[in-house]
């Protein structure tokens, strides 16, 4: 049933990365806020990485439920879903950091914004803004 235990895996990684979508949409966003987000879904992906699935499944109930259903004969071994596990949230770690690189890029420019006083300027990201055609940038 090691199929099986691989849907389950997938389908609690992908809640999570329809939470983070939800909470990505909508109206009244602000870049920072965006960032912050983002930041969080990639630490959240991290923190999967690095945490020991067998240990009581706790970010992945939908694994749990089917793992605890199995009788004895058909679960599969746990070190294998832990192989599986890593193997996928590895892949994914990857594929979000390239969707949102150009974010991890102005990351210095938009702390500018929150905290001024806290970077240096010539720190800062502004090729963005070249098409504003603004003289202080030049």
């Amino acid at each position: 049933m090691m199929w099986l235990s691989k849907l389950m895996l997938f389908t609690d990684i992908c809640q999570h990365f329809i939470e983070s979508n939800i909470k990505l949409q909508g109206t009244n966003k602000t870049i920072i806020i965006m960032m912050d987000l983002i930041r969080a879904s990639d630490t959240k992906l991290h923190d999967f990485r690095n945490y020991n699935i067998t240990n009581k499944y706790k970010y992945f109930p939908t694994l749990k439920n089917n793992i605890k259903e199995l009788n004895v004969h058909e679960k599969p071994e746990e070190g294998k879903v832990f192989d599986e596990f890593i193997s996928v949230i590895g892949s994914s770690i990857k594929k979000f950091l390239t969707r949102f690189s150009h974010f991890k890029e102005l990351s210095e420019t938009l702390k500018f914004i929150t905290y001024p006083d806290g970077i240096s300027f010539n720190k800062l990201n502004l090729f963005q803004f070249d098409r504003l055609e603004l003289k202080c940038l030049k």
